[in-house]
């Protein structure tokens, strides 16, 4: 038998954006639907913009994670049966700090998951010998430096060190009996983000621009095969296992408007450059096993809109609403990685109490958009939904 590419069942997402992307790095531009590229101006900026770390002396520390509960159901057009992913709770993480020196100068350093899922299937539904269960984490860190040039004009950059760790399991169907194939690996990346923020119209409009550089990772690890019929285990024996995957390019563009003093509104366009991602190739031991697997991913847009409203000198509601394109040709969708166009809406509060301290909560409801597959020998259709519940707290000094 030959087995097909196995490790792209790392990356099942329905937690946030397309593909195996994650946004929700802070509870505040959770509830504002990520539309804070020109608004954002906290250590959170080291994630979102990091321009915004300058024009602010002082200690800020910020740290927090949300909680992620997706459900993907896939419909079969061969038996009209429909399967749901168990429940499965992810909780990203997120840590940024940052001091400005001078009025000008600042420098931080961000902790987060850039990317990273997990989806786990029934053992014993119709499409086990594709996907059965995975859970990836990436954890990227960021140190930065931002100065204001002038009162209307800053900018930042970091570099951006990823570390990358996988294990997935998937069913090996034979004649008359079934196996299982477990996979674990790691890798280390690097690249690097910048961005720049300014004043169109004083205490009116504002605008950001940052660029997430894509990250290459070799991930390393083994492959355990189990219950496996004598006949295949000579060739389906343990074995060393390499894959490359390369996270993409992230450019975005937004625009702030301060409708009123207390009323703060955003819009963001984001672009994904996933047309790096033509195929994976897994490198076993045994050459013999070799497949690369054909996905043809496209370059995806999504738009953000989101606003916060000062209710009181220490309370902010929040509110926002995303639209995100899938990056999945109908022909290379498979339930090892599903994916779907999604609509997000989100809501959030934060309060701010007078000696420095702040609490803010982020809620996402997200929509996947049935999405029809024809991929040859599995095609159907996916559906799903995500609750992402995000909290933080932080000090400025």
């Amino acid at each position: 038998m030959k087995l097909r590419a196995l490790l792209i069942v790392l990356f099942a997402s329905t937690a946030a954006a397309s593909g195996f992307r994650l946004e929700t790095h802070h509870a505040r531009a959770a509830g504002m639907g990520i539309a804070v590229t020109a608004l954002t101006d906290d250590a959170s900026s080291i994630v979102y913009n990091p321009a915004g770390l300058a024009g602010r002396r002082g200690l800020d520390v910020q740290a927090g994670l949300s909680l992620v509960i997706p459900s993907i159901v896939f419909t079969s057009d061969a038996s009209g049966q429909s399967t749901q992913t168990l429940t499965r709770l992810s909780t990203p993480i997120n840590f940024n700090a940052s001091f400005g020196i001078t009025d000008d100068l600042s420098v931080g350093l961000g902790v987060f998951n850039p990317f990273g899922a997990g989806a786990t299937w029934p053992d014993s539904w119709e499409g086990r010998g594709r996907a059965l269960s995975s859970n990836v984490q990436t954890f990227a860190f960021n140190p930065t430096i931002a100065y204001r040039i002038h009162p209307k004009f800053k900018i930042g950059a970091g570099v951006q060190i990823v570390r990358g760790t996988v294990a997935i399991e998937r069913g090996l169907p034979f004649i008359d009996a079934e196996g299982k194939v477990s996979l674990a690996g790691d890798a280390w990346g690097l690249g690097w983000n910048a961005g720049v923020q300014g004043t169109l119209i004083d205490d009116r409009l504002t605008y950001g621009f940052t660029w997430r550089s894509n990250v290459p990772l070799t991930f390393q690890g083994r492959a355990h095969f189990g219950s496996i019929p004598p006949e295949f285990q000579s060739r389906l024996a343990d074995q060393a296992i390499t894959a490359s995957v390369t996270m993409p390019d992230i450019a975005t563009v937004g625009i702030g408007f301060y409708a009123t003093p207390r009323l703060r509104l955003g819009l963001d366009v984001n672009v994904v450059m996933w047309s790096s991602f033509r195929q994976l190739f897994i490198d076993f031991t045994n050459n013999d096993l070799d497949n690369p697997l054909p996905k043809r991913w496209h370059d995806t847009m999504s738009v953000h809109v989101g606003g916060e409203y000062d209710v009181t000198k220490h309370i902010q509601a929040r509110f926002g609403a995303v639209y995100d394109q899938t990056a999945t040709p109908t022909d290379t969708l498979t339930p090892d990685l599903p994916d779907a166009q999604r609509v997000r809406f989100c809501l959030g509060v934060g309060y701010r109490f007078a000696f420095g301290l702040n609490l803010d909560a982020g809620y996402q409801l997200v929509l996947l958009v049935p999405q029809a597959s024809t991929a040859p020998g599995f095609s159907g259709t996916y559906s799903g939904s995500a609750q992402v519940v995000g909290f933080n707290a932080g000090y400025r000094w």
